[in-house]
């Protein structure tokens, strides 16, 4: 009689128990809110001033991987290039270039010079002419305001300059070259390989910072915004093109302010499409907003209705049917789904 009550009472606490477990993991999903399917962006941008040369895309452009999204110029590298060049040739000079030789390296930097200008110059002269010539047949466009110039004058003029710039650094360079060179008479060879080293690395570094002018795709990317055209210049990090994903990667989401606090970084949830027959997804909570804040009105039922709650960040996976700006529902993954080792899986519904 013992034993029996003693079984009674170990099968009653039992029975208790499996209740008490059965109730907390199939218990009601009670946390259900809203949110919007959102791509990962980046910024196309640089660390100093820039010349836009040419942009080659257009806001909706699909790029891929080394695709060429915009050509820029520093004038200011440019510079310094031919400064390294000047003091490499010095170095040259003292080191290699005898007495007898210089009056040689002298004339052929003149021809150089000479060669180069006569082609910068009839370059120049062309650019003008043609300028002045679609100067003329504008002007007698009566259609065309004649304080609006084309585009394609505009970047005639600034190529103009560009040559004209050019023409100035050449000659310059060639005298400077010239004067080193003359000055150079009667001087011993000398040895400073560390210099000519320094100057060379720089200029390696210098000629990577031009290739890097050539800003390419460096993954998959879609076009969302394009900041800047042809001929503008661009202050430094100033923001050119913006590039996001074709697929949302990202959820934005917002608890309501009563039960924001039962949601936690790392908690699996499942993002459920709005659309008819849509798809679920199981999402990770990867961020949550250190406030308070108002809910867009698109997530609320009724829009007159302030409603107040914290954002939530939440990672998809990559590969998903859900559109760019999709309105979600997102409800947190129930306890026995988890004791089930539930899988991040597109299920539909």
């Amino acid at each position: 009689m013992v034993i029996f009550r003693n079984k009674f009472l170990f099968a009653w606490i039992l029975a208790v128990a499996a209740i008490v477990t059965f109730g907390y993991l199939f218990r009601g999903e009670t946390i259900i809110f809203a949110g919007v399917a959102e791509a990962s962006e980046t910024v196309v941008s640089v660390q100093t001033a820039v010349e836009i040369v040419k942009v080659h895309v257009i806001p909706g452009q699909e790029v891929k991987n080394g695709d060429t999204l915009v050509e820029l110029s520093r004038s200011d590298l440019a510079v310094r290039m031919n400064e390294v060049a000047r003091e490499l040739d010095i170095i040259e000079g003292r080191t290699h270039v005898s007495s007898a030789s210089i009056d040689q390296r002298v004339a052929e930097v003149q021809a150089d010079l000479a060669t180069r200008k006569n082609a910068l110059v009839f370059e120049i002269n062309r650019l003008k002419s043609e300028y002045r010539h679609n100067q003329e047949i504008t002007s007698k466009l009566s259609s065309l305001p004649k304080a609006a110039p084309a585009d394609s004058n505009n970047a005639m003029v600034m190529r103009i300059r560009n040559l004209e710039q050019e023409l100035r650094m050449v000659e310059e360079n060639a005298r400077s070259q010239i004067r080193l060179l003359q000055g150079s008479k009667g001087l011993q060879k000398t040895s400073n390989a560390s210099e000519a080293e320094a100057l060379l690395r720089e200029l390696e570094m210098l000629k990577k910072e031009q290739e890097e002018l050539v800003v390419t795709a460096k993954e998959d990317w879609v076009v969302g915004a394009v900041n800047v055209r042809d001929g503008e210049r661009a202050s430094s990090f100033f923001p050119l093109l913006t590039l996001t994903k074709k697929a949302p990667s990202m959820i934005r989401g917002y608890v309501h302010e009563t039960v924001y606090n039962q949601i936690q970084v790392g908690a699996n949830v499942d993002v459920i499409s709005s659309q008819a027959g849509g798809h679920r997804y199981q999402g990770v909570v990867t961020g949550m907003s250190s406030r308070i804040v108002e809910f867009p009105i698109r997530l609320r039922k009724v829009p007159e209705f302030m409603i107040y709650g914290r954002e939530v960040i939440i990672r998809i996976p990559e590969k998903n049917d859900l559109l760019l700006g999709e309105k979600v529902s997102i409800s947190e993954v129930p306890e026995w789904k988890k004791l089930l080792n539930y899988e991040a899986t597109e299920n539909p519904q």
